[in-house]
């Protein structure tokens, strides 16, 4: 760990995210007008329509389908005018002693000291991307508990955990430097760091300096692997049979994610692995 990181760490006082609270409402009003608007273009349709003989016969279930359509709309548009009087009630502190995050009033806490080792695998801070969960990566790191098993601490890479109330904090890349940091810097027990974590949150891990490249190019090899997929979809033969495509098609995402990893094994050859940060004795705050 550099000698002057980790002077400025020690040196530096609680960390508070600042909200982005213009762009938190116009992300709002515009969820807001595209409801309005779909609304507003069903009612026209509605009111101009002028042959509605194909409804004939089924009058009720028109009528109530385009109700529920309409209370649907109403009630998105109704709660998300609610959120406009709270944006930015979310928060996010970081400090020498752990973290605080989430509602103001009851803040989610964690103690740097709690930060564990996984029960299992080879790291214990990774990123991973969860469909079911969120449609971002997640930072993932593990909270010791009393007397019990660790828990997990799940957090968007972007910090925030309500969009609704915050949809970014302005100063996100010190908050995730500065957590990264503390993480790194626990005497007991030294945690070891998915190299991937780096690659997401833009950081040198050598340097702790800004290190945008490496994830463009995650990005832009993992939409180019993506092509041998969908060139089988789209070259494959009418009539051949379906089990043949799965097969190719596993085949060719197998072999984009290979080069893939190959590309940016070549390009960045230190960004594999797991990291783990050493010390001198006393340094670490």
């Amino acid at each position: 760990m550099p000698a002057h990181v980790l002077e400025a760490l020690a040196q530096a006082g609680p960390l508070e995210g600042v909200p982005d609270l213009r762009g938190t409402r116009l992300f709002i009003g515009g969820f807001v007008a595209l409801l309005a608007s779909i609304a507003a273009g069903l009612a026209s349709a509605a009111v101009l329509q002028e042959d509605w003989s194909n409804a004939r016969g089924n009058e009720a279930v028109v009528v109530l389908l385009a109700l529920l359509l309409f209370l649907l709309l109403g009630g998105g548009i109704w709660y998300l005018l609610r959120q406009l009087p709270r944006v930015g009630e979310r928060m996010f502190r970081i400090d020498a002693q752990g973290m605080r995050w989430g509602e103001p009033a009851s803040p989610r806490v964690l103690a740097w000291r709690h930060a564990c080792r996984a029960p299992t695998g080879f790291c214990d801070v990774k990123t991973e991307f969860a469909s079911s969960d969120a449609i971002v990566k997640r930072l993932v790191f593990q909270q010791a508990a009393r007397g019990g098993e660790p828990g997990e601490v799940r957090l968007p890479l972007a910090l925030t955990v309500d969009t609704g109330r915050v949809l970014r904090f302005r100063n996100r890349a010190a908050l995730l430097r500065a957590l990264l940091l503390h993480l790194a810097t626990q005497p007991r027990p030294r945690l070891r760091f998915d190299a991937e974590v780096f690659i997401d949150a833009g950081i040198d891990p050598q340097t702790w300096e800004p290190m945008p490249g490496p994830r463009r190019w995650m990005w832009l090899s993992t939409l180019a692997a993506l092509v041998p997929v969908l060139a089988v979809i789209v070259l494959w033969p009418v009539g051949e049979h379906i089990g043949w495509m799965v097969a190719a098609t596993v085949l060719a995402m197998v072999a984009g994610a290979g080069a893939m990893g190959w590309f940016m094994h070549r390009r960045y050859p230190g960004l594999q692995g797991l990291f783990e940060f050493e010390t001198q004795p006393g340094a670490a705050p």
